[in-house]
């Protein structure tokens, strides 16, 4: 059987509309569609009708006018359970029991970020405030979850509609705030450490000498143990250096720095590597291009990609700001206090800017979990820690998403409150597998 192209008739055509649509069919399900202001052309054709409209015998989507809109109000969503599925913008009329093109943008958009609100102490809008978490559904991916319940509705009207089954996949990402706990800091910062340390006031004065002088390890250097456990899994890796200036909140060597320099370059070319824009950066768009600038002479190339420095993701600036210095994929998406979707997709979208009304060029790589959420947030014991991970596994693996981790070269140390982490890192290494 040839599967037909589905239409999708609104008398009003927005960009949001189009935005959505493209999510939702093309890549979650794979349907080839069309979107038309016209119903001559429908004929007899798989359709939806996204309209007010009153029309018999057709499946009527009926929208709540959130994608005829422009800008952004203030608004928070009812959430219903349609079975055990929780829903946005239920409706009463038409085939269909909630308006799935306004509740996807609303989720993909981040429409809620826009809004005023409260905000951490970083600025940062907080997991555990999203219409997601109070409406008990963070974990869940539920952009997949809807368009994929709306393929089950359509397939049985129109079964010509053929749907594109997506294969699970993994991304291990490490952010390497600070990769040494002793090197690459200067002789002035060295000395100042160790005296103070020898003093009483500073941090493991006889560890700090004997790591200066060569005699063992610094302590934050577990890349030895995450090359061996990627080679070991077979994962897909990538890393994000700071090329940034030292600072309260931005503990990373000088860029110059030979052996930080020497760090970048390595996995630059074994795993490849993005940006990891200082916390300083953020609102900057000036100091954010010179540590592009910085990253482009270290490593030879443009950094493409780029996840910001404590996730300060701040809608639409953050993402404007890397549109202008020529970032293409994100992968801040996630929230700091919180596992889970943030913005309710288990899979990679593109970046929709309400401020301007267009869709834009930048990727968004959402990810599901970070590691000192588990422990610095939640305060998790490795065993809770790893059970969480292998719930949000499960739930892409079924969404058949791309499962994003977040590490920390310091958090695989078994020290300073890490102790029992390398156990959780290898059990996600080996959950994530295809």
């Amino acid at each position: 059987m040839v599967s037909k192209k589905l239409r999708i008739y609104s008398p009003d055509v927005t960009p949001r509309l189009e935005y959505v649509a493209g999510v939702i069919f093309s890549s979650v399900l794979g349907v080839d569609y069309e979107i038309t202001d016209d119903r001559r052309k429908i004929g007899s054709s798989p359709s939806i009708f996204y309209s007010d409209e009153k029309v018999k015998d057709q499946f009527v989507i009926r929208p709540s006018g959130l994608l005829s809109a422009s800008g952004v109000t203030a608004m928070e969503p009812d959430v219903k359970q349609v079975g055990d599925m929780p829903v946005l913008f239920p409706s009463e009329e038409g085939v269909f029991p909630f308006d799935i093109f306004s509740a996807a943008f609303y989720m993909l958009s981040r429409y809620e970020e826009y809004l005023p609100s409260a905000r951490d102490a970083h600025g940062r809008f907080v997991g555990a405030r999203s219409v997601a978490y109070r409406g008990g559904f963070l974990r869940k991916p539920v952009v997949d979850i809807w368009a994929r319940y709306l393929a089950a509705a359509l397939v049985k009207r129109y079964p010509v509609i053929t749907i594109r089954h997506n294969d699970f996949d993994s991304l291990l990402t490490f952010d390497v705030d600070q990769p040494f706990a002793y090197k690459s800091r200067g002789f002035i910062r060295s000395m100042g450490g160790l005296v103070k340390g020898f003093a009483g006031t500073g941090a493991k004065p006889v560890e700090r000498l004997r790591t200066m002088t060569g005699q063992i390890k610094d302590p934050y250097d577990s890349f030895d143990y995450i090359d061996e456990q990627v080679k070991v899994h077979g994962c897909k890796t990538l890393y994000f250096f700071p090329t940034g200036n030292p600072g309260p909140y931005d503990h990373n060597p000088p860029y110059k720095d030979r052996e930080y320099t020497a760090t970048i370059r390595k996995y630059d070319m074994m795993a490849g590597s993005g940006l990891h824009p200082s916390y300083y950066s953020a609102g900057r768009p000036k100091t954010l291009k010179m540590e592009v600038e910085r990253y482009r002479h270290l490593t030879g190339h443009h950094p493409e990609r780029a996840r910001q420095h404590w996730l300060l993701l701040h809608m639409p600036e953050t993402y404007q700001s890397f549109e202008a210095a020529g970032i293409k994929y994100d992968y801040t998406m996630g929230y700091a206090d919180e596992p889970g979707f943030r913005a309710g997709i288990a899979r990679p979208f593109l970046f929709y800017d309400i401020t301007r009304e267009k869709i834009t060029g930048l990727t968004v790589v959402p990810f599901q979990v970070m590691d000192g959420t588990l422990r610095q947030y939640l305060y998790l014991s490795p065993e809770a820690a790893t059970g969480v991970i292998r719930e949000m596994i499960d739930t892409t693996r079924n969404a058949g998403g791309l499962f994003v981790s977040v590490w920390h070269n310091t958090s695989l140390t078994e020290t300073n409150g890490w102790e029992g982490w390398k156990k959780v890192f290898e059990n996600t290494l080996a959950m994530q597998k295809p």
